[in-house]
């Protein structure tokens, strides 16, 4: 069967966090989770501080609606919910309080700055090809449930940087990924295939040019799926790129990453391609 991957377009009518929800309840992601996930990890992208209208990093709206959904349609104990980042040291705090991230603490879920949580050392990685062991955050390591959500950014090295590569922020020293990287990405890929049950794009508004302070693009899309490989397919697609990790992960067996391998729902590629340089 293939891989199915969903492309949504923001309806004039729809604020952002309605727009992800309604985007999640027409993917129906809550078939995607057993129900009895005890701690859900969702994973954004807050590399560096800068205000989500940049497109940097991933909105806070984004974020709400995934949270609401979870809570309400997937019956999710807010409690059992983190939303946290280990993005560069110094700038995470700044990302979350530049974003009014605290916020969705109301919702009774819990915030948390990846890079001060406990760690687990020198996890092994299977079958590796360049990324052989990691140091972890404890909570992604004790997570049922890893939810991507990255936004929709070039990579100067990398190519795309989407929900896989977006799966540095659990691990410390991220130096460690830099050499070798598209191999890399998808032996990380490899630690956490089991537990990334959807990802979803935050491509409302993406960034072009540079990974920590491109050019911002407004899209008004999200794209959502089960497989993180054709996700990230599709999502390096509709900005004309095709990097070499999505290749070496579908050869790894982590997904789909032949773009005629996937079937495509809603919105069509050649419908919202834009080409970023």
């Amino acid at each position: 069967m293939k891989s199915q991957v969903h492309i949504f377009k923001k309806r004039q009518s729809e604020n952002d966090i309605d727009f992800v929800y309604n985007a999640l309840k027409t993917f129906n992601a809550i078939d995607y989770l057993s129900g009895n996930e005890k701690k859900i990890l969702i994973k954004p992208n807050w590399v560096c501080d800068d205000l989500s209208s940049s497109g940097n990093v991933t909105s806070t709206d984004t974020l709400e609606g995934v949270v609401k959904y979870l809570i309400n349609n997937g019956k999710t104990d807010p409690s059992a919910i983190f939303i946290g980042d280990g993005g560069q040291d110094k700038y995470t705090r700044r990302a979350m309080e530049l974003n009014d991230v605290f916020r969705l603490e109301d919702y009774g879920i819990s915030v948390i700055d990846l890079n001060n949580d406990e760690r687990v050392e020198d996890v092994k990685i299977p079958n590796p090809l360049a990324l052989c062991s990691v140091n972890l955050s404890k909570i992604a390591w004790e997570a049922d449930c890893i939810i991507s959500i990255p936004s929709l950014k070039t990579h100067s090295i990398a190519g795309t940087t989407l929900s896989m590569k977006n799966l540095m922020g659990t691990i410390m020293p991220k130096g460690i990924m830099h050499s070798r990287l598209h191999e890399k990405i998808a032996d990380l890929t490899s630690l956490f295939r089991a537990k990334m049950k959807f990802q979803l794009i935050d491509a409302i508004v993406g960034s072009d040019g540079f990974e920590i302070g491109g050019n911002p693009v407004r899209m008004d899309l999200i794209v959502v799926g089960s497989d993180p490989v054709a996700v990230d397919s599709v999502g390096s697609a509709i900005i004309g790129r095709n990097p070499k990790y999505l290749k070496i992960a579908g050869k790894k067996g982590l997904g789909t990453a032949d773009i005629n391998e996937i079937n495509v729902n809603g919105a069509q590629i050649n419908e919202v391609y834009r080409k970023f340089c």
